[in-house]
């Protein structure tokens, strides 16, 4: 049985084969073609903001347009993406040394502040 690679470089060698009646432009033919229906745009876009975190970034989720970030140990700030300008931040108020470990945005979930934010599994 012949891999997949094998069968690739057999296909590539019998199309360089010249043929008589057929001229050939010395481009090996894979069978491939890339197409592009319509304008493709960018998945992602970067842009330069001007934020110094007050603490220290322990974790960090986007998903949704919403920026979540965990600062220190009892910090979160939540960050509308289409409101930059207006972060709401949430003091957890731990007395201990527990800190948060992960942070996941359910992309299903509600548009609320703190609505989406899970802290670690308990």
């Amino acid at each position: 049985m012949a891999s997949i690679l094998d069968e690739y470089e057999d296909s590539l060698s019998r199309s360089a084969v010249v043929q008589p009646g057929h001229p050939t432009l010395g481009i090996p033919h894979s069978g491939f073609v890339t197409a592009q229906l319509e304008k493709e745009a960018p998945i992602f876009t970067k842009q330069r903001i001007d934020f110094t975190p007050p603490e220290r970034i322990t974790s960090l989720v986007v998903s949704c347009n919403q920026l979540c970030m965990s600062l220190g140990k009892d910090t979160l700030l939540r960050i509308d993406l289409g409101k930059a300008n207006e972060p709401n931040q949430l003091e957890l108020g731990r007395k201990d040394e527990a800190k948060v470990h992960k942070m996941f945005l359910d992309h299903t979930g509600g548009r609320g502040p703190g609505q989406g934010v899970r802290g670690p599994a308990r």
